[in-house]
């Protein structure tokens, strides 16, 4: 009995588990459970003797199967709401799908004629067409415009865009996630226009589109903005509609009175003024001149006085900016030296281009003084300050010829502004108007050199002066012509001798006067 209480004092100092042992097992031919490999608790006697050393043996085991359930379950609600996502993906897209075939339901014959259309003007097939159409979310805007009391146009746009999602019903097999693709918008664009408007219109909405005469109810053109809008809009108005009114023989009610044959002169006249002022918006804006943009520099992190004091003790970075000035400093020399130079202008150019003119080169140098006062400038300014940089008097001294310019350019504007009004007489293409008109365009001009600061030049007079010859000569060649509209050569010969007379006369009547104060 002793030896027996030996032994099992032994096993219980081990802390070996009763049980069968694993090579037993094996040689067995029993296959081990998760139960088998548990601990097998003490008889009820030996509970008292061997508590600590149970527990620790049953805690082990226990935790490692705790484990393996949170895990297993873990692992089944992942895999479970994966699972509820992708349903709810196919969901979606089924969704989209029907929603895409139900549009394609409402293509009809009129449909198809727009389809049409645009597939000739784009170079595109008609079914490439029709489904670019289709990624749009709602065609609302085809059915207002097909509709009785509806939309008078209908609005396509063709450019450049996000590659279409999942909402549009279709997918688009091997296309990269956030390239860019040609697509067709309807009504309006998600970011800038900046590519082609196809548009259609319709003169009276009083009763729907009808398929069998859509061709002649409807109207078809382009809008090409790919050089910016500015640009798309002079060119439509001077190379196709100014070219359609002046080609217009039936003005509808209009008479062929001669006040009437003045109103046509005066619309054409006012589209004329019109392209001249987009003109000098596109020059205004193209002219601007961007300084050059520095990407090895962290002008972020020169501002403070710390960091402005830091980076001008450093010899590099001094060099860098000296570098970076110099740069700026050639750019706006530049823009100085081209100011100066003589321009280049048309010989039937008017007295309005002079203020166009001005215009344009105040914008130009008040964006450039923009930039000069601006963050990364001051920095380099201030840091150069610091370190006593010889290249500051070389700066100095062109920001000083910069805010001139900039201030003669604003003061020309400002007097020449008030020519504005005086000047339309010369623009309205009736001789009468233009002859009472001279002496308050005299007295203008006269003001103008008198008070002016930078105008009162005599070059500068003498080119407004034969400015305002070339339009009053101008408006004589369109009141023989009527406007455009009729050929010296398609006239009877008595009445364009009659009217060459009338020219003459109210050139000479109002001529003297300008030429005795350019004297």
């Amino acid at each position: 009995m002793e030896g027996v209480q030996e032994g099992n004092n032994e096993n219980s100092d081990t802390g070996e588990v009763a049980g069968p042992h694993p090579e037993a097992a094996k040689s067995t031919g029993h296959n081990l459970t998760v139960e088998d490999s548990l601990p097998v608790p003490a008889a009820p006697e030996d509970a008292g003797a061997r508590p600590a050393q149970q527990m620790a043996a049953f805690s082990p085991s226990q935790e490692t199967f705790s484990a393996a359930s949170r895990k297993l379950s873990r692992f089944c609600r992942s895999s479970s709401g994966v699972l509820s996502l992708q349903e709810a993906l196919k969901e979606k897209q089924a969704r989209y799908k029907e929603a895409r075939e139900y549009r394609r339901t409402k293509i009809d014959a009129s449909y198809k004629y727009v389809f049409e259309v645009l597939s000739v003007r784009l170079g595109l097939d008609v079914t490439t067409v029709e489904e670019m159409i289709l990624d749009s979310p709602s065609l609302e805007a085809f059915d207002s415009f097909f509709a009785k009391g509806g939309s008078k146009a209908l609005k396509i746009f063709y450019q450049e865009g996000d590659v279409p999602g999942i909402e549009c019903g279709r997918t688009f097999p091997g296309v990269v996630k956030g390239s860019k693709m040609l697509q067709l918008y309807v009504d309006n664009t998600p970011d800038k226009f900046v590519g082609l408007c196809l548009f259609f219109v319709r003169f009276k909405n009083d009763s729907p589109i009808n398929a069998k005469t859509i061709h002649e109810d409807i109207f078809f053109c382009v809008l090409d903005a790919t050089e910016g809008l500015l640009h798309g809009v002079r060119n439509m108005i001077e190379k196709v509609f100014l070219p359609a009114i002046l080609a217009t023989n039936n003005w509808g009610v209009l008479s062929q009175t001669k006040q009437d044959t003045k109103d046509k002169q005066n619309f054409v006249e006012t589209i004329n003024r019109y392209l001249s002022f987009l003109e000098g918006a596109i020059i205004s804006i193209e002219g601007t001149v961007q300084l050059k943009q520095v990407d090895h520099i962290n002008f972020s992190k020169l501002q403070s006085f710390e960091e402005v004091t830091a980076a001008a003790d450093n010899p590099d970075m001094v060099h860098q900016l000296e570098e970076v000035l110099m740069i700026w400093y050639r750019q706006i020399e530049r823009v100085l030296i081209e100011s100066q130079q003589m321009r280049k202008e048309a010989d039937n150019s008017g007295p309005l281009t002079e203020l166009e003119h001005w215009k344009c080169m105040s914008a130009k140098f008040n964006f450039l003084i923009e930039q000069i006062k601006g963050p990364n400038c001051k920095a380099v300014i201030n840091i150069l300050n610091v370190a006593h940089s010889k290249l500051l008097k070389m700066w100095q001294e062109l920001d000083a010829r910069i805010t001139d310019a900039a201030n003669e350019s604003k003061d020309n504007v400002k007097y020449l502004y008030t020519l504005e009004k005086v000047c339309q007489p010369l623009y309205n293409y009736d001789l009468e108007s233009m002859t009472r008109g001279i002496p308050n365009l005299i007295n203008a001009i006269r003001m103008i050199h008198s008070v002016s600061r930078y105008y009162n030049t005599s070059e500068r007079m003498t080119s407004l002066f034969i400015k305002v010859t070339n339009q009053m000569v101008t408006t004589c060649r369109a009141y023989i012509t009527d406007g455009g509209f009729s050929r010296v050569w398609e006239q009877k010969i008595p009445i364009v001798i009659g009217k060459i007379k009338v020219c003459v006369s109210a050139f000479m009547s109002s001529h003297g006067p300008v030429w005795e104060e350019m004297h």
